[in-house]
């Protein structure tokens, strides 16, 4: 049936009504068409929609307002379909077509592919389906690269960077992380209370539904703004506080990062480390720049440390007792009052994050103290003079994730269609983790005049941001993966600046004639804004723009975090002699700048989840998690991220259920199906598991092939006559069973001793009924094989037996070392016992 053919309901009723006559272009696949129980479907209502899109685009309805325009058909190859609704007399109309051999389920999804073939098919389509049949920039299955030696970034001596060109890296950054539309059902039936959208998981996405809300008040001049809040989602409500129950963990870690000084390691940042620190010695800079263990006894030099790269994942938990970490930590050990795994950092070596077989390393870890740690970006000057062949492998690992970054504490969404933005209050850069409040020093812009541009401007951060630029209407929909077209990353708040050129006073005129000389920030505000002690030990700070401005940049102009003077003297050795003391050296914004250019370098070439790029060029890797961008299986012991096997679909479902009866909300009974985990096995944990048994030196869990056996086995077996006490012979004699199955003389073979040939025989305690199995003492003296009492001496020692109801099991007897006989209360004194 053509669409002459057909008959309108609509078109040509009511107004002026204008045919339009589409291109021959077309991708259209008859091939793609469905079979029954599909039915030809009417075009109307996709005639009408089109062309009235395509007049808007061309502006024709602004020259002819009156008139409705339609099309004359669909295009080639592209028709309607529909089929009933199970349980329902509603249909679904689809149309079908498509190359990719999916359908389109409304005409406004419709409308992108249909204007890109009136363009003749110009450039690419974005439309859903097409989205969804381009290849990822960044595919999960990692490809082969041969990566780069390092012999290509040498180790120089000087600790600052001849700066390349002044081009940024923002075009590339977040380029490996925008991917295509997944291949998901165009249309869920959803129960009543469910979600808007739900992520990969099945838990509900907050995000999809924001941007919902904003293009629904698209029209509005304010936009939205409002609260991220996951209540409904079991890892959010674990580290966070939600109508009086939970814990803030999140909020609490966070403040107390704030109130430590910025030379402190944070859990998950990439540092290097000693795991062997040579006992009184220290770390020192020779007369080569190299740095090498110093004995201030012996007065010389012992050698250059065993470095590795390692994740933090964990931080001083005494501070109580130890009080807070200063800066007498970073050179030596002072005095603590507890050992180090309460007062020192626990430092796990880094894995390789392009193997994803061997995660092994994780599980080589130490706690340590502040001065056997330094940060990744220190590679340059701690590796100096140490041959690349002694270098361990998780360094090169650690420089890999460079470029790697991922947001944390997503709090707060604030937009206005098309764009928007999500403020976070933490951003994993490279190796550190950048907070609010922090300072973070500026990537230099480039060479300047001929001469070579130095490390001189910071920012104090108030806000870091993911903003969400250009978004369509089809990110809104449940079934897009994406948010918006394109993503970035950037840092707002206050710029100061070294450099007084650079000052904002000195940029308000152009003449040097009317040069205004700028004016310095108050020493009280530097004290109070610079987070950093010592931030005037750097110099003259001026501003950088308009103080009552804020100043924003993109994540890939950020070096790192601005550390306190005097930590970064005691790095560089600044104040390591005398004679460096007296110069009052001032320490440098650029001490590291190299090794993190360098370094970020190597980590583009190297990180096979990124694309390649030409040389020189750097390329980010936006994980979701910090997990995510280090590829890390294990942290602090456990199994995170992808790798946890017990994050299945039952389990997550299972946890969503238990966050609606907290929040309140009816759970019907069907919805509690709980599995027993009591054989799951659990990364890290030592021991047999819960009920399990030892049949034939093997053991089996429950469920497994063969326990009923071994339990039913175990019930109804014959119990053992428990063992006498040693108090006397009477007492003893009087628990031996009267038919005599166990005498002394197997009791004695039971006790742990050597053999004939030498060798030790050790006590087993089995598992019985009663829960405990009590190891028996190895008598001092072996003692002859004695007759079998006879009744009278067994009536006549009745009472003794009080002695053992004297003793709980918890209780050790100590028997009398001298006097008594024989028959008197707790006598142990026997002639006939031949002493050896």
């Amino acid at each position: 049936m053509t669409s002459s053919e057909e008959k309108f309901r609509t078109i040509g009723r009511s107004g002026k009504w204008q045919v339009r006559n589409i291109e021959d272009a077309s991708d259209g696949d008859q091939r793609h068409w469905p079979a029954k129980p599909y039915r030809p479907g009417s075009r109307e209502h996709y005639l009408i929609t089109l062309g009235k899109a395509w007049a808007e685009q061309d502006k024709l309805d602004k020259a002819a307002p009156d008139v409705n325009f339609y099309l004359n058909k669909l295009p080639d190859g592209y028709d309607m379909f529909e089929t009933d609704q199970p349980g329902s007399r509603n249909v679904y109309k689809r149309l079908f077509g498509h190359p990719s051999g999916k359908f389109f389920d409304s005409a406004p999804r419709f409308q992108p592919h249909f204007l890109w073939l009136m363009s003749r098919m110009k450039g690419d389509c974005e439309c859903v389906l097409c989205w969804k049949g381009k290849p990822k920039i960044a595919p999960i299955p990692r490809k082969k690269r041969l990566i780069p030696e390092l012999s290509s970034f040498a180790l120089g001596r000087r600790n600052m960077q001849d700066e390349a060109s002044g081009s940024s890296s923002r075009s590339e950054s977040l380029a490996s992380r925008l991917g295509g539309i997944g291949n998901r059902p165009q249309r869920q039936i959803k129960a009543a209370g469910a979600p808007y959208a739900v992520d990969e998981n099945g838990n509900e996405d907050v995000y999809k539904e924001l941007i919902k809300r904003l293009y629904t008040s698209r029209d509005s001049k304010k936009g939205i703004e409002d609260d991220i809040l996951e209540h409904n989602h079991m890892d959010w409500r674990a580290t966070h506080e939600h109508q009086g129950l939970g814990a803030a963990v999140v909020e609490n870690h966070l403040t107390s990062m704030e109130l430590q000084h910025s030379f402190i390691p944070r859990i998950g940042e990439l540092v290097l480390w000693i795991p062997q620190f040579l006992h009184q010695h220290s770390l020192m800079i020779d007369e080569n720049s190299e740095y090498k263990f110093y004995s201030f006894d012996q007065k010389c030099f012992h050698g250059h440390p065993s470095w590795r790269a390692g994740v933090v994942a964990q931080v001083p938990s005494a501070k109580a007792q130890n009080g807070l970490i200063d800066f007498p930590d970073i050179q030596g050990l002072p005095e603590k009052k507890t050992t180090l795994n309460t007062s020192g950092f626990l430092i796990e070596t880094f894995p390789d994050p392009n193997d994803e077989m061997d995660k092994s390393a994780s599980k080589q870890s130490r706690y340590v103290a502040l001065r056997d740690i330094r940060p990744l970006s220190h590679w340059r000057m701690l590796l100096r003079g140490i041959p690349r062949e002694r270098w361990h492998p998780s360094i090169k690992n650690a420089l890999t994730c460079m470029t790697s970054m991922s947001l944390l504490e997503k709090f707060w969404f604030s937009g206005q269609w098309p764009n928007a933005h999500i403020r976070c209050k933490g951003l994993f850069l490279g190796p550190e983790l950048i907070i609010v409040g922090d300072a973070v020093r500026i990537r230099p812009e480039g060479p300047r005049n001929g001469t070579k541009s130095t490390c001189t401007d910071v920012l104090v951060v108030e806000q870091i941001r993911f903003n969400l630029v250009d978004i369509k209407e089809y990110f809104t929909y449940p079934d897009s993966e994406h948010l918006a077209s394109s993503y970035t990353i950037t840092l707002k708040g206050k710029g100061y600046t070294l450099d007084e050129n650079r000052s904002y006073d000195a940029q308000l005129t152009d003449s040097s004639d009317l040069r205004i000389v700028p004016s310095q920030v108050p020493l009280y505000e530097v004290k109070t804004t610079f987070k950093a002690v010592g931030a005037a030990d750097y110099g003259n700070w001026y501003y950088l723009h308009d103080p009552m401005k804020r100043y924003e940049i993109s994540h890939d102009m950020v070096f790192g975090r601005l550390y306190e003077a005097g930590a970064v003297q005691l790095w560089t050795g600044q104040i390591q002699t005398k004679e460096a003391i007296n110069a009052h050296l001032v320490p440098s914004l650029g001490f590291d700048v190299m090794g993190i250019e360098t370094g970020r370098q190597f980590g583009t070439q190297s990180d096979q989840r990124l694309e390649q790029v030409p040389d020189g060029a750097i390329c980010w890797y936006l994980g979701d998690h910090r997990a995510d961008a280090l590829d890390l299986e294990f942290f602090n012991g456990n199994k995170i991220g992808r790798y946890e096997a017990v994050r299945d679909k039952a389990t997550q479902e299972q946890w969503r259920n238990h966050v609606k009866v907290l929040n309140g909300l009816p759970v019907t009974e069907d919805q509690f199906k709980y599995t027993s985990f009591a054989h799951f096995t659990i990364p890290g944990t030592r021991g047999r598991k819960p009920g399990s048994r030892v049949v034939d030196g093997r053991v089996i869990y429950p469920g497994q092939p063969g326990y009923d056996v071994a339990v039913a086995t175990e019930h109804t077996a014959t119990p053992r006559t428990p063992k006498p006490k040693g108090y006397s012979q009477l007492a003893a004699a009087a628990v031996v069973s009267a038919d005599g199955e166990d005498t002394d003389e197997g009791d004695d073979e039971d006790e742990g001793e050597e053999d004939d040939k030498g060798t030790e025989r050790f006590y087993t305690a089995e598992a019985e009924d009663s829960g405990s199995a009590e190891v028996p003492r190895v008598p001092l003296f072996k003692s002859k094989p004695k007759a079998p009492a006879t009744k009278a001496q067994i009536m006549s020692g009745i009472e003794d037996m009080d002695l053992e109801d004297d003793f709980t099991s918890e209780e050790e007897y100590w028997p009398v070392a001298r006097g008594g006989t024989e028959e008197s209360d707790g006598g142990d004194y026997r002639p006939n016992v031949d002493t050896q």
